[in-house]
């Protein structure tokens, strides 16, 4: 880091900051290429953002201390030069590599991925894909990792308000202007961090890309150099147990840390061992004494990646994932060798744009070109984000079916992902928090015959064939479903918030309640089985492994059919539908032939099944055969789309099963 406060004072470059910056960047690429034992390599991000809270605050606090001013135009003007031409440069490349690459069904959610980083908010827009239910079958973004540069350039807008608005109120109340900063730091850093952990608990997507989740990180950095000149007497003995403690910390925690699906979900407290231990490594180095871990950091090599590590961090992500499905493999060797090409066009970007960019002697003059080239950058990368990508190849329409014939596709698999009734548009199809449920009753409302409809998104799937089954005999129907919520009386661990999912065991006691309060002719149960499902152990609250999750989940359906049962109840259990291992609008949208997107037929799972065995009562329906035959599932029926994701079944295709549901309800009036 070799950059000026103001014409005339430079901080002084720190070799160890550096060699952090190398360790950081080399943490997270190694993490995102697959490296072994690496669980926890993504706290990297964690020691970038106390580095930058460090180093942005001294550069603030030298310009007032050497000129009793702070320019607001100037430091943004530094940040556009630093930031935004590697930025631009990789997200303008990135675009017109997703024309190429990637599919064309998965270019729109792309684009906006694009739209919004290009903006550097893409921590928002990823935090709320996190919690979206509906958009947990995409593939994983190529520009992902923009979220933590969406974090940084929100910093860099605010920090120096604040910083010029306490220093201006420090002189004019003669108090020390680092006190003064300290102190609102400190209550930020408490601030933040109480929230952070918050957040974890309670939505943790939003805790790991928010800002005010991570302003405690920042702020960290930030009170660092706000002591700098009380920390300066620190002795070569202090700096060596400081770093020697932060190198231990740092390093258990890459090898220790989960990003997710872990015992402590992340951020929360567990994010204090990687913070803390960047915190006392740059505390290491403010004192005239080197550390052992000092010198090491500031070897040569090290020094090398650090003046890459932006660079190398923008291209490492994109490299990766759009390389992954180019050459559609995520093999060692392949990825391997992406690596070697992100760190190549790393230095490339560095040497021929990032580095000469910010030293142009035109724009270092005068703030306000600096700023209107950031501004131009900005509108590039937009314009690029909108327009490279529609250049790529339209999907298909029509395909080949399995018996020769070309058949246009009902809905095509564009249409696909939207072919369903939005539910929980109506309130009738819970989101995560939420758990009262209003009467959400369909049919023939006023009907002294009611069947309810229990589950989660696999039943909203069963609702229009049953509503139009419920027509026509004259039925009422109440729609009663959670997402990600199954029925069985089991204590479900949601991927979605990393964490056992309490709202769901909630909303299953009040809804089960109100079946037997209501007493309905018929009450249809239809849940996701999945073989990945995950389940926590209520009395060790561990997620148990998958052999042992199968038969604690069909027990807990027992238990719910059963509590049904013995209130007079009749059930009704459609079997859930086979999932997929890929997206087949996607594959049919890509190949235009049926047969390369068939898939194996599934081993049977089944606690459906099982519990039918059990109790004779129990009606099943079973309508897997008309998806698959003996060994393989179609996505395609006639010329019916089957599927509107990997796992949900499309409306048209849905619709095709009222009779099955009309004849159930039609041989249960009572």
């Amino acid at each position: 880091m070799s950059e000026t406060a103001t014409a005339g004072t430079a901080l002084r470059r720190r070799g160890d900051i550096q060699g952090l910056r190398a360790l950081a960047v080399t943490s997270v690429v190694f993490y995102h290429a697959g490296l072994p034992g690496l669980s926890g390599g993504f706290v990297g991000v964690d020691l970038f953002f106390v580095i930058s809270g460090f180093l942005i605050t001294s550069l603030l606090l030298a310009e007032f201390e050497s000129s009793a001013r702070i320019s607001l135009s100037g430091f943004w003007a530094r940040r556009a030069r630093r930031i935004l031409p590697a930025s631009t440069l990789v997200l303008v490349v990135t675009a017109a590599a997703v024309a190429v690459v990637v599919p064309a069904l998965q270019r729109p959610a792309v684009t906006r991925d694009m739209l919004w980083a290009g903006l550097f908010s893409a921590n928002w827009r990823f935090a709320h894909e996190s919690t979206d239910y509906l958009a947990q079958s995409r593939a994983t973004s190529p520009v992902l990792h923009y979220w933590s540069l969406g974090v940084e350039e929100q910093f860099y807008l605010g920090w120096p308000l604040l910083v010029f608005a306490i220093v201006v109120l420090a002189r004019r109340r003669s108090i020390s202007p680092r006190l003064l900063l300290g102190a609102a730091t400190t209550a930020i850093v408490l601030a933040s961090f109480v929230y952070c952990l918050h957040e974890t608990a309670a939505n943790q997507p939003y805790a790991f890309f928010g800002t005010g989740a991570r302003a405690w990180q920042l702020g960290l950095g930030c009170l660092i150099a706000i002591a700098q000149p009380y920390l300066t007497r620190i002795g070569t003995a202090t700096s060596n147990i400081l770093a020697g403690v932060g190198i231990v910390g740092f390093g258990w925690a890459l090898l220790s840390l989960q990003e997710a699906g872990g015992a402590h979900p992340y951020p929360g407290w567990s994010s204090l061992v990687p913070t803390l231990a960047g915190a006392l490594l740059i505390t290491a180095g403010v004192g005239p004494g080197k550390s052992l871990v000092g010198w090491v950091l500031s070897l040569r090599p090290l020094q090398f990646i650090g003046d890459l590590s932006y660079s190398w961090y923008l291209w490492h992500f994109p490299i990766l994932v759009l390389g992954a499905i180019r050459y559609g493999s995520d093999s060692t060797v392949v990825t391997w060798l992406l690596v070697a090409l992100s760190f190549t066009a790393a230095w490339v970007s560095f040497t021929f744009v990032e580095a000469p960019v910010r030293r142009l002697p035109a724009l270092v003059r005068r703030s306000s070109r600096s700023l209107a080239l950031g501004a131009a950058l900005v509108g590039v990368a937009m314009v690029s984000a909108a327009a490279l990508p529609q250049l790529g190849s339209p999907p298909a329409t029509t395909v080949v079916a399995l018996d020769g014939e070309r058949v246009t596709l009902h809905p095509s698999p564009e249409a696909a992902p939207d072919d369903y009734i939005g539910m929980r548009a109506r309130g009738c199809d819970l989101d995560f928090e939420l758990v009262d449920m209003p009467e959400c009753a369909y049919g023939d409302t006023a009907s002294d015959k009611n069947v309810v409809l229990l589950g989660d998104s696999h039943a909203v799937v069963m609702f229009p064939p049953i509503e139009q089954a419920a027509k026509a005999q004259g039925w009422k129907l109440n729609h009663w479903t959670k997402s990600s919520c199954p029925v069985a009386d089991v204590t479900s661990y949601n991927t979605q918030r990393n964490r056992a999912f309490t709202e769901c065991d909630e909303f299953r006691d009040l809804i089960i309640q109100r079946v037997l309060d209501r007493k309905p002719e018929l009450v249809v149960i239809a849940s996701a089985y999945a073989r990945r499902q995950q389940v926590v152990d209520r009395t060790t609250d561990e997620i148990l492994d998958p052999k042992a999750t199968r038969p604690v989940v069909a027990a807990g359906l027992q238990t719910t059919v059963e509590r049904l049962l013995d209130a007079g109840i009749p059930v009704l259990l459609v079997v859930d539908n086979p999932q997929s291992p890929f997206d087949p609008p996607t594959c049919l949208a890509e190949k235009a032939r049926v047969r390369p997107c068939t898939f194996k037929r599934p081993p049977v799972f089944g606690p459906e099944r099982l519990v039918a065995d059990a109790l004779d009562e129990v009606q099943l329906l079973d309508f897997t055969d008309q998806i698959c035959g003996m060994r393989r599932c179609s996505p395609v029926a006639g010329d019916t789309l089957v599927y509107r994701d990997a796992s949900h079944l499309t409306k048209t295709f849905a619709l095709q099963l009222t009779p099955r549901f009309e004849s159930v309800l039609s041989g249960l009036v009572r």
